[in-house]
């Protein structure tokens, strides 16, 4: 699963700024509506902003940690490197669940979220 996330943020590599540009957006999105809006009209855009947040977070997270994950060790490195590199997949391995996690609450969230969105407005 490692090798797949891996092999997938590196050919989308090129998105990251566009990750960055939408978080940046909507934490700005959200603050003028928080700190300098005043009205009920201008609330209809809290939910989508931080839903955006959290998939740009989600998607840059994705986009940093995967592209270095080790190749899997050969038979003939050294005992030591050979473990080395299992354990640097290893710790891959528990973050690549992690993600899995994070998406599928995030999947969740984003549902619960946007129903209440649309039930208000």
């Amino acid at each position: 699963m490692i090798d797949h996330l891996s092999v997938f943020s590196k050919k989308v590599v090129w998105l990251k700024p566009l990750f960055f540009s939408a978080t940046a957006a909507a934490i700005i999105m959200f603050g003028y509506v928080v700190l300098i809006e005043e009205g009920a009209d201008k609330d209809v855009y809290i939910i989508p902003s931080v839903v955006v947040v959290l998939w740009s977070l989600v998607c840059s997270l994705l986009l940093s940690i995967f592209p270095y994950v080790p190749p899997k060790p050969d038979k003939k490195q050294r005992l030591f490197e050979r473990l080395k590199i299992r354990l640097a997949r290893g710790c891959y391995h528990i973050g690549s669940w992690i993600f899995c996690v994070l998406s599928a609450a995030l999947v969740w969230l984003t549902i619960s979220l946007l129903n209440v969105w649309r039930a208000d407005f």
